[in-house]
């Protein structure tokens, strides 16, 4: 089993995120917190962990982390100099693993167990609880799952239901997630939504919206559309791509900026150089700021079918601005109920090519339209999404 514990001198130190103001009240019950997670990756569950720290800490929860994933993960490190104690034990399908994922869990006692884990979900929660009879366990159901076969939705739903006689708790990070848990498994879910880091995804002044898009390399009347996300089939970046050669020659100005890495990365750069778009299209593999990526971009585009809750998303629309997104479980959570409040558009993946948003948003830009979407899309952030209030609301499900 690997072990990442930093010394104090080495812990990094970030601004505090919604922390309460110290008051001369008593200090709330110190208690554990345990949160398992797959491989540590820089993906949306992580992170909120990461930003979670010093509030959870606050309401005097105590984390800790263990990776059950093959891997340790690259975020491993991040977490663990934000002053997480992070240890590695590979879950196997066989009962040994959780024998002695037991044994550890009966040496590292814990008060809450917070399970971010999809696969061997059940068996996680066996040993939780054998492990912990009193403990508080919350489930974070953190995507939709109706691609299941028949089979194997019913085993899950039979997995949902006897976690729940265990006294799981069942967690949905928005409303598609939640509608899917409970017409695909029976299950019923809180709502507590993902939440963001919001001293640092804000909206930009006239001068950081500059000063990004001179270090990025963008001209000032560019007009820059953003996707933020791994590379992988799921995030069907081609078909942005796609959308750019067909339009290109329409909008000159045009510049694609994609932040983002993984498994697919190679093979986008080279489709990039097939369809002869490489002056439309930056690929910024890393930045040390990534709010900067959405201080630089007119708008936000994403091309996953489905999601949970897109924290790119929330982070977009955190910083003003406008998207172009699919309709589809996870990107219906962000459109307005209220045409009047609409900020985007959601193209409907069977019929219709990002082709016509991107000329319109274009449009939108030069006429100056476009700031009204960028108002919107923040009110919109703020009138549904706060992180004040999803923090207050996890705290809840793991005390009240």
């Amino acid at each position: 089993m690997e072990t990442l514990i930093y010394p104090s001198d080495q812990l990094v130190a970030r601004p505090e995120m919604l922390v309460p103001p110290a008051t001369t009240q008593l200090q709330p019950t110190r208690r554990r917190l345990l949160h398992l997670l797959w491989e540590l990756r820089y993906s949306g569950a992580e992170v909120m962990v990461y930003d979670a720290k010093e509030y959870f800490e606050s309401q005097g929860l105590y984390g800790s982390i263990v990776a059950r994933g093959p891997e340790f993960g690259p975020y491993a490190p991040t977490l663990a100099k934000a002053g997480y104690p992070v240890e590695h034990l590979p879950a196997r399908r066989n009962l040994g693993s959780f024998i002695e994922l037991y044994r550890y869990l009966r040496k590292h006692p814990a008060d809450v167990v917070h399970l971010h884990l999809e696969g061997l979900f059940i068996w996680h929660c066996l040993a939780i609880r054998l492990a912990f009879p009193k403990a508080r366990i919350v489930h974070t159901h953190h995507d939709v799952y109706f691609q299941y076969p028949p089979y194997l939705r019913m085993k899950r739903t039979f997995h949902r239901w006897l976690a729940t006689q265990l006294g799981v708790r069942h967690v949905s990070i928005g409303e598609s997630v939640q509608t899917v848990e409970r017409e695909h498994f029976h299950n019923s879910t809180t709502i507590v939504y993902n939440w963001i880091d919001e001293n640092e995804f804000r909206p930009p002044t006239p001068e950081q919206m500059a000063a990004a898009r001179q270090e990025i390399g963008i001209a000032p009347d560019a007009f820059v559309v953003l996707t933020v996300g791994t590379c992988n089939d799921k995030k069907c970046h081609n078909e942005i791509f796609e959308a750019v050669a067909r339009v290109k020659d329409r909008l000159p100005n045009l510049v694609f900026l994609h932040r983002g890495t993984g498994e697919n990365l190679p093979q986008e750069r080279e489709y990039v150089k097939r369809l002869g778009i490489e002056q439309h299209v930056i690929f910024l593999d890393y930045i040390d700021y990534l709010p900067k990526v959405f201080w630089a971009s007119d708008a936000f585009i994403f091309s996953s079918h489905w999601e949970g809750l897109g924290n790119v998303i929330l982070q977009a629309i955190a910083c003003k601005v406008p998207v172009i997104l699919y309709q589809g479980w996870g990107m219906n959570d962000f459109r307005p109920d209220n045409p009047a409040e609409n900020y985007g558009f959601w193209i409907n993946p069977e019929t219709e090519r990002f082709d016509e948003a991107l000329i319109e948003m274009h449009a939108m830009k030069a006429d100056g339209r476009i700031a009204g979407w960028k108002d919107k899309a923040y009110a919109f952030y703020r009138k549904k999404f706060s992180a004040k209030k999803s923090l207050a609301n996890m705290v809840q499900q793991y005390l009240g």
